[in-house]
């Protein structure tokens, strides 16, 4: 099913803060890659 796109909502990821020893759950869209960071070139 090379069609099939993942929902990462659904994903329930989490992320590791070295800094703070904590865990963090990541489930929101903030940007687009390759994209959002060209704005801050001009």
């Amino acid at each position: 099913m090379a069609g099939d796109k993942i929902d990462m909502s659904l994903v329930n990821a989490i992320a590791f803060d070295p800094y703070t020893h904590g865990y963090y759950k990541v489930s929101e869209r903030v940007g687009e890659a390759f994209k959002d960071g060209l704005q801050l070139k001009k």
